[in-house]
């Protein structure tokens, strides 16, 4: 047997359709191949809360080399391709490959920074600079660093954003408006967004809490 050789299963998931559940025992990762595909929890009154939005070229389900069950939910929010992978196999060829174990520990690393930038979003900025924040990652992540304007070709619905920022929809509704009379946003027709990259690294730049926590001790 090639020491160096894994099996892949193709996984075709349309809008809206689970990858896993939370709960589920976690025994492989995904490879997203196109699409998109967002990760969910639920609070203790029912509300979704969206963790993250995992695109192209991200790797589900790291948690699998250690035997356990997956915290979260993946559920697809375009037409999406994934590649479905043994954790044994894949652990068998990090230990007999210096080079991908390298490249493994890289995008871990990189993981491990976006959630940080999370947590301290949610600590340090207000609602509205918290979705700038969280519309210029994602049209980075969408669309690549290039053009002035980025485009996030998934149809991400205000509910959706309030899960993320964690705040209400109707204020979704506001900041979005203010963003677009600012030149950050441009809403297209199909419902999809236009970031523009330079305007709303300018406004987050202004952002009064930045380096000052919420959280302050009590006294």
């Amino acid at each position: 047997m090639d020491n160096n050789k894994i099996s892949l299963t193709p996984i075709n998931l349309g809008r809206g359709y689970n990858l896993y559940t939370c709960g589920e025992s976690i025994d492989d990762l995904y490879l997203i191949v196109q699409g998109g595909i967002k990760l969910t929890t639920s609070a203790h009154s029912g509300k979704e809360c969206i963790l993250d939005i995992c695109r192209r070229g991200d790797v589900l389900g790291a948690l699998s080399l250690i035997p356990s069950v997956h915290e979260e939910s993946a559920t697809a929010m375009l037409d999406s391709h994934v590649l479905r992978f043994n954790r044994r196999e894949f652990v068998r060829i990090l230990r007999n490959d210096p080079d991908l174990f390298e490249i493994w520990s890289q995008h871990l690393a990189q993981r491990i920074r976006e959630r940080e930038s999370t947590i301290k979003h949610l600590v340090t900025m207000k609602c509205e600079y918290r979705l700038a924040a969280i519309l210029l990652d994602l049209s980075q992540r969408f669309a690549g660093h290039g053009p002035q304007w980025q485009h996030i070709d998934a149809r991400i619905t205000h509910d959706e954003f309030a899960a993320m920022v964690g705040t209400t929809r109707s204020r979704i509704g506001f900041f979005l408006k203010n963003f677009s009379c600012r030149g950050l946003v441009k809403r297209l027709p199909d419902g999809t967004l236009l970031i523009n990259s330079v305007t709303t690294s300018e406004f987050l730049a202004t952002d009064p809490n930045e380096e000052e926590a919420v959280l302050q001790p009590m006294a």
